[in-house]
């Protein structure tokens, strides 16, 4: 379209920001564009996603903590010492504008202190969603070089090794992510998930998150696809339903038996 622009080719706004010298991930993630982009197959933005450093960061979003609390954070972190209480940079920000309100203004600065902690639940639910959709997407160059960066691939699924509950919405993104590897990559994602650590006990601690379970079932399901044969008899050698059988027993809740009973249903049916 040349005419809105006087005569000038319409150059999208994520073009704008490859053209930049030090690219930021977290300016095109604000990008509302930025999925159709992908979908559209940006090429030097496909480039740019698939770097080592940038996939590392979308797989650190999806799955990224809740931004500590500044009322701890400032008991704890001088004024002049950035917060290293969170991984993730864009948590920092708001926490370090904060801590740096006058004592003078204690209840003015508590205040925007809490705006700034809402702030920054808010662009943490926004990025790990972006992130989950550039990472679940059908671009297999992107999908290659996550099974690429198998580190970073391990730090992710240390997410089920964290302790119950976790946030319904954020498991959902790392489900989502995880099938569409699964399908993409069969193979390569079983021989993966094999090598992970006390994997299967990890993830049923988890029984009460459907999410999870989702999973867990999506895996099962593969013995009958192409490449994921022998799955059931591995997770067996994991001892999958002896565990399983364990959330019956009568020192679990009944929501826990309960979503054990029908997890046990789901594998038999």
């Amino acid at each position: 379209m040349f005419w809105r622009f006087g005569g000038y080719a319409n150059i999208s706004s994520i073009d704008s920001i490859l053209e930049k010298p030090n690219v930021s991930l977290d300016e095109l993630l604000d990008e509302s564009d930025l999925i159709q982009e992908l979908k559209q197959n940006n090429s030097k933005l496909i480039e740019f996603l698939r770097e080592e450093s940038t996939l590392q960061t979308l797989l650190e979003y999806v799955v990224a903590d809740k931004p500590p609390h500044s009322d701890k954070a400032s008991s704890t972190t001088r004024d002049d010492e950035p917060d290293r209480s969170s991984p993730i940079s864009f948590f920092k920000k708001s926490a370090s504008r904060s801590r740096s309100k006058s004592v003078n203004k204690s209840d003015t600065a508590g205040d925007a202190e809490g705006d700034e902690e809402d702030k920054g639940e808010a662009l943490r639910k926004k990025y790990a969603y972006v992130a989950c959709e550039v990472l679940s997407s059908d671009v297999w160059s992107i999908t290659e070089a996550v099974l690429e960066y198998q580190n970073y691939l391990r730090e992710f699924w240390h997410y089920v090794s964290r302790p119950a509950p976790l946030d319904p919405l954020q498991a959902g993104y790392f489900t989502k992510v995880n099938e569409s590897l699964l399908d993409k990559k069969t193979d390569e994602m079983l021989a993966f998930f094999k090598s992970l650590d006390h994997i299967v006990p990890d993830m049923l601690q988890h029984v009460d998150c459907p999410m999870i379970m989702d999973l867990l079932l999506k895996i099962i399901s593969l013995e009958k696809a192409p490449g994921g044969q022998g799955i059931v008899d591995w997770l067996q050698t994991q001892d999958l339903i002896p565990v399983l059988l364990s959330y019956l027993g009568p020192e679990n809740s009944a929501s826990t038996q309960t979503a054990a009973g029908d997890f046990l249903k789901a594998i038999i049916t």
